[in-house]
């Protein structure tokens, strides 16, 4: 039987940089498709928005969990890692997720288009200084095991209050993953919500995101 692997928040932070890259891939592709085309029935139009809904939240909340938890409990340790330039662009994407929301609540593909190019732009290099300066070996190395347990359960809790509203959120970060990512979800997650509000009390919520989802 294969040893469990070692908890390691830079790994975990990998992964919802993962949902978050796909989700903003997805929700950019398919606005400029409804921007030229319309959207085909109402029902995709309510899975749209609420898709991209879903990529406000985790996004919002991502960086909400790294500026309050991650960037201040590493400061001392990892001195050079640039996180005032780091949290400053989350300040800025903060701003163009608010662009999102006025758009999606004026239901203006265009200004929806637009917000989301913009964040695409930033994000990636963004998200590669992250990676870089808090790579799964440089957090193994400054990070004890029994401090990424705690920090992982910390931030799973942080999240939960920031990346709201769940019924949109949790269904959005696990099913724009799979494989092994989205597996780590699912057994880190408290088991009423993977077994019973997910699949259940919040299935008519955030079923219209469907087709935008992985299997």
């Amino acid at each position: 039987m294969s040893e469990r692997p070692q908890p390691n928040i830079g790994v975990d932070l990998q992964r919802i940089h993962r949902a978050i890259t796909r989700g903003l891939a997805v929700a950019q592709k398919n606005c400029l498709v409804f921007a030229a085309d319309g959207f085909p029935d109402e029902g995709t139009a309510e899975g749209f928005w609420k898709y991209c809904q879903g990529l406000e939240a985790n996004a919002h909340g991502h960086h909400r969990t790294e500026d309050d938890l991650f960037f201040p409990f590493l400061r001392d340790r990892l001195p050079k890692a640039g996180f005032d330039e780091l949290m400053g662009e989350h300040q800025v994407m903060q701003g163009i997720l608010d662009e999102m929301k006025a758009a999606r609540e004026s239901g203006s593909l265009d200004d929806m288009g637009n917000a989301l190019g913009r964040l695409a732009y930033l994000w990636a290099p963004h998200i590669a200084k992250e990676e870089a300066v808090f790579s799964p070996a440089i957090a193994a190395q400054v990070m004890s095991v029994p401090e990424h347990i705690d920090m992982a359960q910390k931030a799973a809790m942080h999240s939960q209050e920031h990346a709201q509203p769940a019924p949109l959120a949790v269904p959005f970060l696990l099913y724009n993953l799979e494989g092994d990512d989205r597996a780590h979800f699912l057994a880190v997650m408290p088991p009423q919500v993977t077994q019973e509000l997910v699949p259940i009390a919040w299935k008519d919520a955030w079923a219209p995101m469907k087709p935008f989802l992985l299997e």
